[in-house]
C-alpha cells in the first residue's frame, strides 16, 4: 500500500473530522510515451504525413523537436529524463511538403514513467473534416491495375470544389499511397483529378462526388478513364443569306455546346451544356472519354433570334489520348430557327 492510501486508512480509522492528510511523497523522474493519431487515423492510413513536431515548454528537444510519424512500426517517439511535474506541450502533424495539416495541444504529468495517447485535428477549425485520396488507372477485365509507370503517368493534378489545382508526383496517390485533401466541410463535395504524362499532357481523367464527415476522414478512390479532346468551332446563317454573319451580326455573346453518345443517347454536359464566349470559337475540349458523338450547338441573338445546328451534323469521333487543337477544329453551321 502507497504512502498516500496508508494515510487516507489511518485517517478514517481514527473518526476524527479534523483529520488533515498531507502528501509529502517522493515524486519521479520519468519518460514520456507520446502516442499519436490523426482525426483517428494512423501513420499507415495518414499516409501525407510526414512527421509529427513536438514543442514542450522549458523544454529543448532532440532534432529541435521533429520526429518521423512512425519509427520501427511505431506511430509516436518516447522522451527520456523528464523531472517530475506538469508540463504543457503542442504537437503538429506536417506533410512532405512541410505543411501543418493537423494540430494538438494539452499538457502531462511527470511522476514516473507516463503514456500520453493525442489524437491530432485536422486544421481549419473545429467541425472540419478532410479526405484522403487515391488514384486507379484502367484495366482489363481480370487483371491488375497497372502503376504508375505501367499506365505512363507521372503526375496528377487534383482539385476539390472548383478550388485551386495541386499536383503531386504519381506515385503519392498510387500503389498502397494516398493523398490528404485541404480541410473541408462537412458535407458532399466534388473531386476532380487528371493524370498526367511525361510532356504533361492530360491522359486519364475522374470527376466525381464524395461526402466527408466532421471530425473524420474519409478515404476516396478515383478510378480514373482514358481521355480524349474535341475541337469545335461555329458560323452563323440565315435563311436566304449565303454569307456567314459574325457574332455581332448575329448578335450572339454566347454558345452552347454539348456532346451526346451516339449508342447511349447520354449527354456528356447535362441538359445544359457547356457555354463559351461567341468570340472563343473554337472551343477545345480536353476531358472525353473515347467514343462517337453527336454535337450539338445552340445560340440566342438580340431580338429574339435563335440559332442551332442542323441535325445532320456528322458525328465527331474521340479517341484517347488524341487532343486536336484549335486549327484542327470541326466547324458547325449554326442556322437561324427563329
Amino acid at each position: 500500500m502507497n504512502a498516500r492510501l496508508l494515510a487516507t486508512f489511518l485517517c478514517l480509522g481514527a473518526g476524527s473530522t479534523g483529520c488533515v492528510i498531507e502528501d509529502n511523497s517522493p515524486r519521479y523522474p520519468g519518460d514520456v510515451r507520446l502516442m499519436w493519431t490523426f482525426a483517428g487515423a494512423r501513420c499507415d492510413e495518414a499516409r501525407d504525413i510526414r512527421g509529427v513536431d513536438i514543442t514542450i515548454d522549458g523544454e529543448l528537444l532532440e532534432n529541435g523537436g521533429q520526429y518521423p510519424c512512425q519509427a520501427n512500426g511505431f506511430d509516436g517517439i518516447i522522451l527520456h529524463d523528464f523531472a517530475p511535474g506538469v508540463y504543457s506541450f503542442s504537437a503538429v502533424g506536417v506533410d512532405y511538403n512541410n505543411v501543418a495539416r493537423f494540430t494538438y495541444s494539452g499538457t502531462f504529468r511527470v511522476d514516473g514513467d507516463v503514456s500520453v495517447n493525442i489524437d491530432l485535428a485536422p486544421n481549419g477549425g473545429q467541425g472540419s473534416s478532410y479526405a484522403y485520396v487515391n488514384w486507379l488507372f484502367p484495366t482489363e477485365v481480370g487483371s491488375q491495375y497497372p502503376t504508375c509507370r505501367q499506365a505512363g503517368v507521372v503526375s496528377v493534378d487534383a482539385r476539390v470544389d472548383d478550388g485551386a489545382w495541386a499536383n503531386f508526383p504519381c506515385i503519392d496517390g498510387s500503389e498502397g499511397n494516398s493523398v490528404s485533401t485541404p480541410p473541408l466541410a462537412p458535407g458532399q463535395h466534388y473531386l476532380e483529378v487528371v493524370a498526367l504524362d511525361v510532356d504533361g499532357l492530360p491522359v486519364y481523367y475522374y470527376g466525381g462526388a464524395f461526402t466527408s464527415q466532421s471530425g473524420a476522414p474519409v478515404s476516396v478512390t478515383a478510378e480514373t478513364y482514358a481521355i480524349g479532346g474535341a475541337a469545335v468551332g461555329w458560323v452563323f446563317y440565315e435563311a436566304g443569306n449565303p454569307h456567314s454573319l459574325s457574332c455581332g451580326q448575329a448578335g450572339v455573346t454566347e454558345v452552347g455546346i454539348n456532346f451526346q453518345d451516339i449508342y447511349t443517347g447520354l449527354w456528356v454536359y447535362g441538359v445544359e451544356g457547356q457555354w463559351f464566349s461567341c468570340n472563343e470559337s473554337p472551343a477545345v475540349f480536353e476531358f472525353l472519354r473515347p467514343g462517337r458523338y453527336f454535337v450539338s450547338f445552340k445560340a440566342s441573338g438580340t431580338g429574339g433570334r435563335f440559332y442551332e445546328s442542323r441535325s445532320d451534323l456528322p458525328p465527331y469521333d474521340v479517341f484517347a489520348h488524341d487532343f486536336p487543337q484549335a486549327d484542327e477544329a470541326l466547324d458547325a453551321s449554326l442556322f437561324r430557327v427563329r
